[in-house]
């Protein structure tokens, strides 16, 4: 029996000829600072996209990568809100255009659409959902990709081809 990939790479091709994506790619263009969470494997996808956003285009870009803040963050706010909080700690201090991407398998992470809506109230900043499914909390205004993936291992490869593609779009 072989791993079901459900046809990642036709679906890929699909978002991103969406509005969604194009809005996504045009946020990512203008954005000076970008900051990613996730959750998990995506949480690694966020590390290695802020390492490799910030080589390949010189954009400065951010994960919560460090064990001991995260881990600080959830002993002292909870769990839910450990993004919103790194958010409120290190992306407050620019006047440049910004934008937070979320992935989120399940698209109802409350933590991931805690910094989303974090990002959605302030003057400077874009929101972005990468979702493997339709998420059923995600506030009104923030810009959700859904990649109708039902496996995380998917929606991980798909998270992965995201901001490698992104970063093609850009230039």
């Amino acid at each position: 029996m072989k791993c079901p990939f459900e046809n990642f790479y036709g679906k890929f091709e699909a978002i991103a000829d969406t509005p969604e994506w194009a809005r996504l790619q045009e946020d990512f263009n203008q954005s000076e600072y970008i900051y990613v969470v996730g959750n998990g494997g995506n949480m690694a996808v966020a590390s290695h996209a802020a390492a490799d956003v910030t080589r390949l285009t010189g954009k400065k870009t951010f994960c919560l990568d460090s064990q001991s803040l995260m881990t600080s963050f959830a002993n002292d706010f909870g769990y839910d809100n450990i993004f919103a909080r790194w958010l409120n700690f290190y992306a407050v201090d620019t006047d440049k255009k910004s934008m937070v991407l979320g992935y989120s398998g399940s698209g109802n992470s409350k933590n991931v659409l805690g910094a989303l809506d974090w990002a959605h109230n302030q003057h400077n900043f874009s929101a972005h959902l990468f979702s493997g499914v339709k998420s059923l909390a995600l506030s009104e205004g923030i810009n959700e990709i859904v990649c109708d993936m039902h496996y995380f291992h998917t929606h991980e490869i798909m998270s992965v081809m995201t901001f490698y593609e992104l970063v093609y779009g850009s230039g």
